[in-house]
């Protein structure tokens, strides 16, 4: 067991700092002595210095590291509820989540999608809140239920929470850059977005370009930004022709560029780039990230 002041020694962290983290954020319960004092575990040091490592080398703000290891501790510690009950709270949230988008009501959405962070891992609730929701607005507009103001408002309420998780999800240098976007015309970006936040899971550095980015910029953005991997997704076969195009300028230019596609765009759709397509699940991205990264690190 370690004193306060030898803890901020080894760490070079002030002793009015780690007593603010303690009574603020609850991410270390040290014990006390008879006589009261403060005495720290290697567990308590090893987690201060975490917090610490966040902040100096990915430049995060003190809460969005607590934010990061409470949701790492969330994903090793939690059990998860019986299918019927989970599926259950997961209809809830959604019901609520969309009224309250409807509603054009900012605060008690992120109020609903708070709740289901602190219920369950950020994965779980991407792909089964927020991923189910933006569908259900997008084909609500579609069909003329919903107005493109509450689907506008919607997707970029999401959007916020999306980018969120990408500034603060830590990059390893040493791995490849990806360029993540979705053609010229094409508007859905869902399941890019999706794939783009498996990839900066593992670490990688994405730059997000989203929906309607033009082909035709693409070899500019390759040379300036030294990408490694794009990814890109389309929902309308309209789309293929000129990605092929695209992929055989870059291809020419940039011989060693890895593409990784997907989108309900290639279903049933065989063409010379069909080899780069991957499904959109977890088990085929993991499979993929492993022949094509990690494997070759």
């Amino acid at each position: 067991m370690y004193g306060i002041k030898k803890v901020s020694e080894l760490l070079g962290i002030p002793t009015v700092t780690i007593r603010a983290w303690e009574n603020r954020y609850q991410i270390i319960k040290p014990m006390r002595s008879h006589g009261g004092h403060r005495l720290y575990s290697q567990a308590d040091i090893d987690t201060l210095k975490w917090i610490k490592n966040q902040m100096d080398e990915q430049n995060m703000k003190v809460s969005e590291a607590v934010w990061l290891l409470k949701q790492k501790n969330f994903e090793g510690l939690i059990e998860k509820a019986p299918e019927p009950y989970a599926s259950k709270i997961y209809d809830d949230l959604i019901q609520k989540l969309y009224q309250d988008l409807i509603d054009l009501n900012t605060i008690q959405a992120h109020e609903t999608i708070d709740l289901a962070f602190t219920l369950y891992h950020y994965d779980d609730v991407f792909h089964n809140l927020l991923v189910p929701v933006l569908y259900r607005m997008g084909a609500e507009w579609e069909s003329g239920l919903i107005t493109a103001a509450e689907e506008h408002f919607s997707s970029q309420l999401i959007m916020q929470r999306f980018t969120q998780f990408f500034r603060i999800l830590p990059v390893h240098h040493h791995l490849p850059k990806v360029l993540a976007l979705c053609p010229e015309g094409e508007q859905h970006h869902m399941e890019l977005m999706l794939f783009s936040l498996f990839l900066r899971k593992k670490g990688l550095d994405v730059i997000y370009l989203g929906p309607n980015t033009p082909l035709s910029e693409l070899t500019i953005l390759l040379e300036r930004k030294n990408v490694s991997v794009v990814a890109i997704s389309i929902t309308d076969p309209i789309h293929i022709e000129r990605l092929e195009d695209s992929i055989k300028v870059c291809h020419g230019q940039f011989p060693d560029l890895k593409f990784v596609l997907g989108g309900m765009g290639f279903k049933d759709s065989i063409t010379p780039i069909s080899t780069y397509v991957i499904p959109n699940d977890q088990t085929s991205w993991e499979q993929w990230y492993h022949s094509q990264i990690e494997s070759r690190l």
